[in-house]
């Protein structure tokens, strides 16, 4: 017996194909097509159309890169205006500033801190624009930290959200006091907005669950606002 027929045997069930023997080739191979994105022109739906039907929190869409711009843009826009008007209006507020955004504090943070490097002097006003960007955000991740430690049940983004949405009264006040400039006007708008950001802010917080922990959470709050109003009432 020669050593082809000692290992292959007929009654074993083996096949010896030949490999250029293309149509049995054919036949055999296994279908390795997928359906990650759906044929095309067959409405079937992969995974990576499940993925792109998603949407995420805020109501933005995965796929937005065939929207028109101007289209985005005022979407977010009326996002932020909701958001501050819920802020400024707190009566019935509702579950918006859980969908976080950072565009609102943004444009609030660089709002107050412009107002007030007008109302600064000529040779401070770069200074005073650096202090209170620096100070809005550093103080709004330092809350935040703090009402995470104390065992708070809220997100960090949406906790700097809220704290950003809310110094919204601030940046009110500020322009008032760029326009008017006199002190009798200066302290009770911004007495007023001050009460009104705290108000807004611990009323927005009031579900992170801190239980009788909750003096240790306001306070640092009503530090951060209070700060703001001085500098306010001293440019």
């Amino acid at each position: 017996m020669s050593r082809q027929e000692q290992f292959v045997d007929e009654d074993d069930g083996f096949e010896i194909e030949s490999p250029f023997d293309s149509g049995a080739a054919a036949t055999k191979r296994p279908d390795l097509s997928g359906t990650i994105g759906g044929r095309i022109g067959d409405g079937s739906a992969g995974p990576q159309a499940a993925y792109m039907s998603n949407t995420l929190p805020g109501g933005y869409h995965t796929n937005t890169l065939d929207e028109p711009i101007l289209t985005t843009i005022g979407r977010d826009f009326g996002k932020v205006g909701r958001k501050t008007v819920q802020v400024l209006y707190p009566k019935g507020r509702n579950n918006a500033l859980q969908e976080w955004d950072l565009w609102g504090p943004l444009f609030f943070c660089l709002s107050l801190a412009i107002i007030m490097s007008f109302l600064a002097p000529d040779q401070q006003a770069s200074a005073v624009f650096t202090g209170v960007f620096a100070l809005v955000c550093i103080g709004s991740c330092v809350v935040t930290l703090n009402c995470k430690l104390l065992g708070g049940h809220v997100s960090f983004f949406q906790s700097v959200c809220t704290l950003g949405y809310c110094i919204s009264p601030m940046a009110i006040a500020s322009l008032i006091t760029l326009l008017a400039h006199r002190i009798i006007v200066t302290l009770p708008v911004v007495a007023v907005a001050v009460g009104w950001s705290i108000s807004a802010a611990v009323g927005f917080l009031a579900g992170a669950q801190l239980a009788n922990r909750r003096l240790l959470a306001v306070y640092p709050i009503c530090l951060f606002y209070i700060c703001i109003g001085w500098i306010i009432i001293i440019s």
